[in-house]
């Protein structure tokens, strides 16, 4: 049974809105020369930004497997994005920081995000613009992990 258009709606809603935000993010920075990311890279920033620094800890959030965290996160140690330190808490442990050398495109993302927000509430109107964020930042609780009622396995 094919899913209903309505079943979809907010899921493809939040991919399309990472999309326009990160397509147009990239393509401003690509526009004035300076490195750009794809979207797992750019997911990475984000994980770090907000304090997830450990590579086992980005891998679990966003389910996928350290290896990969650490071959995505290549192209930003070798652009001098971030780097890899030791764990203050644990010197067994790696932990990603942003480099010295990344502060002006971090800057400069950040100017780019504000001039994206503008934008989006020039489009869609101040007040969903609010809406939106409220909605965003409420608690959504923790991953929901038990299956639906009435959801077949898969064999």
């Amino acid at each position: 049974m094919p899913l209903k258009r309505t079943t979809l709606e907010t899921f493809a809603g939040l991919a399309k809105a990472i999309d326009w935000y990160d397509v147009s993010l990239q393509s401003i920075l690509k526009n004035l020369g300076m490195t750009s990311v794809n979207r797992t890279q750019s997911m990475i920033l984000i994980h770090i930004s907000n304090g997830v620094t450990r590579p086992s800890e980005i891998a679990r959030e966003m389910g996928t497997t350290r290896q990969n965290i650490h071959s995505m996160a290549k192209h930003l140690i070798d652009n001098h994005i971030v780097k890899l330190i030791s764990d203050p808490n644990d010197r067994r442990s790696k932990q990603y920081a942003f480099s010295d050398d990344s502060q002006e495109l971090r800057d400069t993302v950040l100017k780019v995000l504000v001039q994206l927000d503008k934008k989006l509430a020039d489009r869609i109107g101040k007040d969903t613009m609010q809406e939106l964020n409220r909605a965003l930042s409420a608690d959504w609780g923790e991953p929901v992990k038990e299956i639906p009622p009435g959801t077949a396995r898969i064999r």
